[in-house]
């Protein structure tokens, strides 16, 4: 397999980097690797008619072949770049909690995946776009952070304040204590590991409904066959907060082996194959 690693740390690990070429470099007969920049992604244009210099998106025909079916790793819009040049999709869907664990048994708290209009505008809730990865998030007093502007189009090009989408969907939800928060890394469709990554870490998850939970992701056709499961454990008990496909996974582990380089595999193929979008929900 051929690998794109993003060469940019700015708002990454970049110890995940290491991680990642040191098992391709112990696997170097099988698999291989270049560092790109998001600005390979790009070229100069000069525009005669303003007499500027632009950059404009390049096409599939100005890489190497082997960049048609390579596998990238890096940020969210490192990987949307990506899949923008070479295979015409928009993004990786967010998963969140996948629609079989919506329950209480699963939630133990108010979750929500809404549309714009129906955000309420008072009150204390955690929120982020759920259709777009890593767009925003904010928990607190929703009076203290959503304004009318953010509910308007943007007037120019050059107005970079958050604006929400009307044809995302949004997850509102209660706001809880938080014991402890885990991240279970699922490859193959097995569960490989789990660490902590916030919180008590005396304070474990409960094995049991992490088990239900990854039996019931691995029952549906379209799940992905290698994602990460993140719990919290809560004064009401363990919860699912969230669920990512493999392609845009953080590592909180070092020690990892050839497994790792497939686990990208199975998240580029999800993309490919299901990519499957955002649907509604709430329990409120």
């Amino acid at each position: 397999m051929f690998f794109i690693i993003q060469q940019e740390t700015i708002g990454r690990d970049p110890v995940q980097n290491a991680i990642i070429m040191d098992v391709i470099n112990h696997n170097r007969y099988s698999h291989s690797y270049e560092l790109m920049s998001s600005m390979d992604f790009y070229k100069e244009f000069n525009d005669e008619e303003t007499f500027s210099m632009q950059m404009i998106r390049k096409t599939p025909e100005d890489f190497d072949e082997r960049f048609q079916n390579a596998i990238p790793i890096g940020t969210v819009r490192f990987i949307e770049q990506y899949l923008q040049t070479f295979k015409g999709i928009e993004r990786d869907n967010a998963i969140e909690v996948p629609p079989v664990l919506r329950t209480e048994e699963f939630l133990k708290r108010k979750y929500s995946i809404v549309t714009r209009d129906a955000i309420p505008r008072t009150g204390e809730f955690f929120i982020k776009d759920a259709t777009q990865q890593k767009l925003f998030s904010y928990k607190g007093d929703l009076e203290f952070f959503l304004n009318d502007e953010m509910f308007r189009e943007k007037t120019n090009e050059f107005d970079s304040s958050l604006r929400l989408d009307p044809d995302h969907l949004y997850q509102v939800s209660e706001i809880v204590h938080i014991l402890a928060e885990y991240r279970v890394y699922v490859l193959g469709r097995e569960i490989n590991s789990m660490c902590v990554f916030a919180g008590n870490p005396l304070i474990f998850p409960d094995a049991d409904l992490i088990k239900k939970a990854v039996k019931l992701i691995n029952a549906q056709p379209d799940s992905p066959r290698s994602y990460s499961l993140d719990v919290m454990v809560t004064p009401r008990g363990t919860a699912i907060t969230e669920v990512h496909n493999f392609l845009g996974v953080g590592l909180y582990m070092v020690d990892w082996d050839e497994e790792l380089l497939y686990a990208y595999k199975h998240g580029m193929d999800y993309v490919m194959k299901y990519n499957v979008a955002q649907t509604e929900f709430s329990n409120f």
